[in-house]
C-alpha cells in the first residue's frame, strides 16, 4: 500500500495531513513480537528492582552518607519490550574534592563488596563495577558523586511492565 493512502486512511493523520500539507509524515512499521526471548517473569523483575535497591543502600549505609536524590525506571532499548532496570543515587554538597574522595570509597567497597571496579581509562574520575547481572557506573564531580546500576536486558512486555508500575 502506498505510504499518502495509509496516511490519508487514517483519520488523525488525514486532518493532520490536511491541516500542514508542508510536513511529511512518516508512519513507522509496527514492531515486530520477540520470539526468540523468554518472556521475563514477574519475580524476576522484583528480584532485580529488590537487589538494586538493596546495593544502593548497603553503598550508602556503608559510606555514612544519605543520598540527595534517587531515581529507578525500566528503560527500553531497541525494541520497546527490550528493557533495563535501571536505579540511580547521587550524593551532593561533599565540599571540595569531595567527590573524588567519595569515589575512592565507594571503588575501596566494591571491592569489598566483590565488584571489580575500574578506573575510566581516559583518566577522569569515573569508574566502572560489574556483578551479576549489574553494571555500575560512578562518576564523581568536585563535591558530588552520581552511581547508576543498570541491569542485563529483559524482555518486559507492556502488560507486565503495568503491573510491576502499578505495584509501585
Amino acid at each position: 500500500m502506498d505510504p499518502e493512502d495509509v496516511v490519508a486512511a487514517d483519520p488523525m493523520m488525514g486532518v493532520l495531513r490536511e491541516r500542514h500539507p508542508d510536513v511529511n509524515i512518516v508512519l513507522l512499521p509496527a514492531v515486530e513480537p520477540i520470539l526468540d526471548q523468554p518472556r521475563a517473569t514477574p519475580a524476576q523483575c522484583r528480584a532485580l528492582q529488590q537487589h538494586s535497591a538493596t546495593v544502593l543502600d548497603t553503598l550508602s549505609r556503608s559510606l555514612g552518607h544519605e543520598p540527595s536524590t534517587r531515581a529507578d525506571y525500566w528503560w527500553s532499548q531497541a525494541h520497546p519490550e527490550v528493557r533495563r532496570w535501571v536505579a540511580s543515587i547521587s550524593y551532593a554538597n561533599l565540599g571540595p574534592a569531595g567527590g573524588v574522595t567519595l569515589l575512592r570509597d565507594v571503588a575501596n567497597l566494591l571491592i569489598q563488596l566483590g565488584w571489580e571496579p575500574r578506573a575510566a581509562t581516559d583518566g577522569s574520575p569515573k569508574l566502572r563495577g560489574v556483578a551479576g547481572p549489574f553494571e555500575l557506573i560512578a562518576s564523581a564531580a568536585d563535591d558530588a558523586v552520581s552511581l547508576t546500576l543498570t541491569s542485563d536486558p529483559l524482555y518486559v512486555p507492556a502488560d507486565l511492565l503495568a503491573e510491576l508500575e502499578a505495584e509501585r
